[in-house]
C-alpha cells in the first residue's frame, strides 16, 4: 500500500471543531465565522443530510478503507449521513454513489477564506484521510468579475481568521501525495459528472462527455501544504458559460421530479440559453451507440452488451440492464481519460420543442419515463393528490418559496403551507394507491451544479510538537489544525479578515465621592456568536482582567 512520510507522532482526526461555526444552524445554515467569538463569515455549511436530520454538515468518520486497490485511508471528512443510524452494517465513507456523502460548503465571498478547524488526538501511526466536498459559488453577483470565480485554493495550517498559522514543512501535516503528486481520488476539483463526463454517482453527462477538471498550479504542486488551481476553467465548462458562475447567474433550467419529492436530485432536461425576457429553450439529446458494446458483467475480458439496450427509445431497450449505466459512463470521459474507448453516448444539441414532442423518453433509474411535451410543463408542477377522494389536488409544490401550498379545500387540515419535511412525513410514493400520494411534475430553477465543483483532495496528519494548537496534561495529547478553503478570481480584492473584536474599554476619570450604594458605573458587553444566549454585565476592571486574559492566550498561541 501507499508509504506516507515519516513523522515522530501522528495523529487521529476525532471531529470537526465547532468553535466558529453556528451551532445550532442560524436560518438553515452552518455559518463558518473567520474566528471563534463569530465576529464575520464568508461561507457557510448546509447542515441537512439526505434523510433530513440536521447536523453541522461536516463529521470526521474513522474507518479505514482502501481506495484503488492501493491506498489506505484511516477515514474520512465528509457530510453527516450518519449511514450507521439507519443500517449498522453500513459504512460512510464507502457508501454507495449517489448516496449524500460530499459535504456541501458555500463560499459568499471572493477571495475570502472559509477555515474549516479539526480536532485530532496523537497516536503513534501516521494517518491518511480523504476529504469528500462540494465547494460552492454564492459569492455576491455585485461585484467586480459579477461573482465568478476562476480557481480555488486549499491549505493547511492552524488557528482561523487573522490568527491563522499556515502549515509548514515538517511539522507532520500536509496533504496526501503518491508518486510525487498531490493524491486525489479522481481529479482534485471538476465540475458534476452528471452535468460533465458522466461519474459512477451522477450517471450519464447533460452538457458534455468529457471531463470539466481542474488543474493544479505549477506553483503549488511540490507544495505539501498548499493547493491551487491554475486559473483556467475547464474548456467543457468555460465555452458555454465562462468563468466559474456564481449561483445566481447560472442558467435557469427545467427539470422533471420523476418520484414526487422535491427532496432529492430531479433530472435536468433543458436549459436557457437566452435570457428571463427572451428565453431560449435548448436540450442535449442522448444519443446511444449501437455500434458500440460494453462490458456488463464487469468481468474485465468481454464487452459483450450493444449501448443501444440502455436507450430508452429504441425497440430493444432492456429495463433489465438499464439501470446501471456504469458500463456507458466507463467509456466517457472519466472512465476513459486516454479516450481509447469509442464512446457509448453522443449528445447532440437541439431546441427543448423540437425533442420533447409527447413521444420522447429518457432515461432514469433503468426506466423509460415518457415526458410530456414542452409546450405543456408548465401546467404540470409536482403536486399531491388525496387517492382517497378522487384523486383531489391537495398541495402544489412552489419551488421559490419551498413549500407546499395547500389547496383550500384542505386548508383547514392542513393549514395554508407545509414543509417539504412535513409533506414528506404524511404522503406516499406515486404507486401508492391510498391516502396523500406524491405526483411526478415538472419544474423550473437555476441549474445549481453549475455553480459547483466536486473536491477530493487528501490529508495526511501527524501531531507534532510544534503544532501551536497541541495540549497536554503529561499523558494525552490533543491537537487541531485548519482546513482552509478559498475561492479565488485575481480581479477581485482580497477581503478584510476581521479581527476578534476588543471590548473598548472607558476613559479614566478622577476618583470622585465615594459611592457605596451601588450606583457606579456598569459596562456591558455582548459576547460569542450571533444570537447567542449571552449577554453578560461586568465591572470595568473584570473586563480589563479578561481583556488581559485573552491577549496572553493569542500570544501563547502564535
Amino acid at each position: 500500500m501507499i508509504g506516507l512520510p515519516h513523522v515522530a507522532v501522528a495523529a487521529t482526526m476525532d471531529r470537526v471543531n465547532e468553535e466558529n461555526l453556528a451551532v445550532p444552524p442560524v436560518d438553515g445554515k452552518t455559518v463558518v465565522y473567520t474566528d471563534t467569538e463569530g465576529t464575520a463569515s464568508f461561507g457557510w455549511l448546509d447542515p441537512v443530510n439526505d434523510f433530513g436530520n440536521v447536523g453541522l454538515g461536516i463529521k470526521v468518520y474513522n474507518e479505514p478503507f482502501t481506495a484503488q486497490q492501493t491506498y489506505d485511508f484511516a477515514g474520512c471528512l465528509m457530510a453527516q449521513p450518519d449511514r450507521q443510524l439507519v443500517d449498522p452494517s453500513f459504512k460512510n465513507c464507502t457508501a454507495p454513489p449517489d448516496s449524500g456523502k460530499r459535504f456541501k460548503l458555500k463560499t459568499t465571498e471572493t477571495n475570502g477564506p472559509i477555515d474549516i478547524v479539526v480536532d485530532v488526538s496523537a497516536d503513534d501511526s501516521t494517518s491518511l484521510y480523504r476529504v469528500l466536498g462540494k465547494f460552492s459559488n454564492l459569492t455576491d453577483a455585485s461585484n467586480a468579475v459579477g461573482g465568478e470565480m476562476n480557481a480555488f485554493r486549499f491549505e493547511l495550517g492552524f488557528g482561523v481568521g487573522t490568527e491563522f498559522i499556515p502549515s509548514s514543512i515538517g511539522d507532520g501535516l500536509s496533504f496526501g501525495f503518491a508518486n510525487g503528486d498531490k493524491l486525489s481520488i479522481g481529479p482534485i476539483g471538476k465540475y458534476p459528472g452528471g452535468l460533465f463526463g458522466g461519474s459512477k454517482a451522477e450517471g450519464l453527462p447533460f452538457f458534455s462527455t468529457e471531463v470539466a477538471a481542474f488543474t493544479e498550479s505549477v506553483g503549488t504542486a511540490d507544495d505539501g501544504d498548499v493547493l491551487e488551481t491554475n486559473g483556467t476553467i475547464p474548456v467543457q465548462y468555460s465555452t458555454p458559460f465562462g468563468d466559474w458562475r456564481t449561483l445566481s447567474q447560472t442558467p435557469t433550467g427545467w427539470f422533471i421530479d420523476h418520484d414526487g419529492n422535491p427532496a432529492n436530485d430531479s433530472i435536468l432536461l433543458a436549459f436557457n440559453a437566452g435570457t428571463a425576457a427572451a428565453p431560449d429553450w435548448q436540450t442535449n439529446e442522448k444519443q446511444f451507440n449501437a455500434a458500440v458494446t460494453v462490458d456488463h458483467d464487469d468481468d474485465a475480458s468481454t464487452a459483450e452488451l450493444s449501448a443501444e439496450l440502455w436507450d430508452p427509445n429504441s425497440v430493444n431497450f432492456d429495463a433489465t440492464v438499464a439501470g446501471d449505466v456504469l458500463p456507458l459512463v466507463e467509456t466517457l470521459g472519466e472512465g476513459d481519460p486516454d479516450d481509447t474507448v469509442t464512446d457509448a453516448i453522443s449528445l447532440s444539441q437541439l431546441a427543448a420543442s423540437a425533442l420533447y414532442d409527447g413521444s420522447f423518453n429518457v432515461l432514469i433509474d433503468g426506466e423509460a419515463v415518457a415526458i410530456d411535451a414542452f409546450a405543456d410543463w408548465a401546467n404540470n408542477p409536482v403536486t399531491v393528490i388525496d387517492a382517497d377522494n378522487g384523486n383531489e389536488l391537495v398541495a402544489t409544490w412552489d419551488p421559490e418559496t419551498e413549500l407546499y401550498d395547500i389547496a383550500s379545500a384542505y386548508a383547514e387540515t392542513y393549514g395554508a403551507t407545509l414543509t417539504l419535511s412535513e409533506m414528506l412525513d404524511i404522503s406516499g410514493p406515486p404507486d401508492s394507491t391510498s391516502g396523500l400520494v406524491r405526483q411526478p411534475g415538472y419544474t423550473q430553477g437555476p441549474i445549481e451544479d453549475l455553480a459547483n465543483v466536486n473536491i477530493n483532495p487528501t490529508i495526511s496528519v501527524g501531531a507534532s510538537s510544534n503544532w501551536p494548537t497541541c495540549t497536554g496534561d503529561g499523558v494525552n495529547t490533543t491537537c487541531s489544525f485548519t482546513v482552509r478553503f478559498t475561492g479565488l478570481n485575481g480581479a477581485v480584492d482580497e477581503p478584510t479578515i476581521p479581527g476578534t473584536p476588543v471590548e473598548p474599554q472607558p476613559e479614566p476619570e478622577e476618583p470622585a465621592a465615594a459611592s457605596n450604594d451601588g450606583d457606579g458605573p456598569i459596562f456591558g458587553c455582548t459576547a460569542g456568536k450571533p444570537g447567542s444566549p449571552f449577554d453578560p454585565v461586568l465591572p470595568g476592571m473584570v473586563l480589563m482582567a479578561l481583556g488581559g486574559l485573552w491577549a496572553r492566550k493569542r500570544l501563547s498561541n502564535a
